[in-house]
């Protein structure tokens, strides 16, 4: 197995400085974490919405087949941010008819409580997880027990101050998620008028390389080799790849997800407070342009409003009513094929990348 050595892999014991994003609500199944890690990355799986017991069975189940590689998990930290002007019924009178249309019953059926952030990591710590990762807010909650566990601490940020900040409160890796990246914005905070900062990822990465003394990973618009190989020459020690692994033949992602993706413009996706409450980029579709209207929640009722209805499309396969997060080079995608594949060739290109620009050095 080729691999690239960097402060990164040396930390994580891993070959290759590729990390899978911790994509909740179905991307990241066991067989991609396991997938990820056997090929020489980090799996991380995405836990946010799930209980313990869940969390427990699903990373027990990635390390079974993950040959003695090391597995991480995904948990988000962000506190409530409330909305003005938050209608409840105006969110009903939106989606009743969704939910008729799709045999739902309306209003849904009360759910139970998620798990607190601490209870997700203990519960994975527990199942043997070796590495535990953050997004949305200040990873205090939670580095206690990872550093307990002597699990390292990664923490996913989007702009420099929140960099330093997660340092102060115990990161040991910083992901710099530029504005490329596709899913939800990984602010501390977000700000009264939900305009979240937009820092472009090369911007981004060279700026917290120089503001912090821990690894940076890179995140946003890296979908192959070549964007591997800018990454570290940027000062970063690897990257996180999100939508470049969702057509991974092990990813629990709907085919019309990854038909949408493949058929992407540069253009397409937006940020959108539509679906969760919190900016997310994502490409829109029916659902998106049916909730960006007056009276939308904030997080997380918000991103709990139409959870139902997203749960079934996806089971259906309806790309018109999921939540289709997606960069802006997700038309680079490719074909549905293995993880290992993906890994492989990102890796491979990268070395080609950086052996080319040797020999324009000469």
């Amino acid at each position: 197995m080729t691999g690239i050595d960097t402060p990164l892999t040396r930390l994580l014991g891993i070959r290759r400085p590729i990390l899978l994003a911790g994509m909740a609500g179905g991307p990241t199944t066991p067989e991609l974490v396991a997938a990820v890690s056997r090929a020489g990355g980090l799996g991380v799986f995405g836990l946010a919405g799930m209980n313990a017991a869940a969390t427990h069975d699903a990373v027990s189940l990635a390390i079974a087949h993950s040959d003695d590689a090391p597995v991480g998990v995904n948990v988000l930290i962000s506190p409530a941010v409330p909305r003005p002007g938050a209608d409840p019924a105006a969110m009903d009178a939106v989606l009743a008819p969704m939910r008729a249309q799709m045999g739902l019953p309306h209003p849904p059926p009360p759910g139970a409580a998620p798990a607190t952030p601490l209870e997700l990591v203990e519960a994975a710590l527990d199942a043997g997880a070796r590495v535990v990762a953050t997004g949305l807010g200040d990873p205090a909650v939670v580095a206690g027990a990872a550093h307990d566990a002597g699990a390292p601490l990664i923490v996913m940020v989007s702009t420099v101050d929140d960099a330093r900040r997660a340092v102060s409160a115990g990161a040991d890796v910083v992901v710099a998620q530029g504005a490329e990246a596709g899913g939800h914005r990984s602010n501390f905070e977000v700000p009264p008028d939900h305009e979240v900062p937009l820092v472009g990822t090369a911007a981004l990465v060279r700026q917290v390389v120089h503001a912090v003394d821990v690894p940076v990973v890179a995140a946003g618009g890296i979908m192959d080799g070549p964007g591997l190989a800018a990454a570290l020459a940027l000062g970063a020690s690897g990257v996180q790849l999100g939508t470049a692994l969702l057509v991974a033949e092990e990813a629990g992602v709907p085919a019309g997800w990854r038909d949408r993706l493949r058929h992407a413009r540069d253009d397409e996706s937006v940020i959108t407070r539509a679906l969760s409450g919190r900016p997310a980029r994502g490409l829109p579709n029916a659902l998106t342009e049916a909730l960006e209207v007056p009276g939308a929640m904030g997080w997380p009722q918000q991103n709990a409003v139409a959870a139902d209805i997203r749960r079934a499309a996806a089971a259906a396969g309806d790309a018109d009513h999921m939540s289709l997060w997606a960069g802006q080079a997700a038309g680079l995608a490719g074909p549905d094929r293995p993880a290992a594949q993906i890994i492989d060739e990102i890796t491979d290109g990268a070395i080609e990348a950086m052996r080319m620009l040797g020999d324009l050095a000469g």
